[in-house]
């Protein structure tokens, strides 16, 4: 049987609105913006979550295409946190 093929690195951003501050402290996010804080923990989950320059990012290292759909997940979560503070 063939072995599927790891992808080394994948990496997605995800862009800060105006009004938003977010906080990342070992993968546990946390948004606050007028209407108030919410809460996220994503420890289950073998990712490297910071931010940069205006910016949330999301790693994973060596990871099958099902791994990566986890990924693009914790980018939604995060957009729909922005979205709802």
């Amino acid at each position: 049987p063939r072995a599927a093929m790891k992808t080394l690195v994948q990496q997605e951003s995800i862009k800060i609105p105006k009004g938003v501050k977010i906080s990342i402290k070992s993968k546990q996010v946390e948004v606050s913006g007028k209407h108030g804080t919410l809460k996220r923990d994503f420890k289950h989950l073998p990712i490297e979550l910071y931010r940069c320059s205006g910016e949330v990012r999301a790693k994973m290292y060596f990871a099958k295409s099902k791994q990566l759909s986890m990924l693009r997940t914790v980018c939604s979560h995060i957009n729909n946190l922005e979205e709802v503070v």
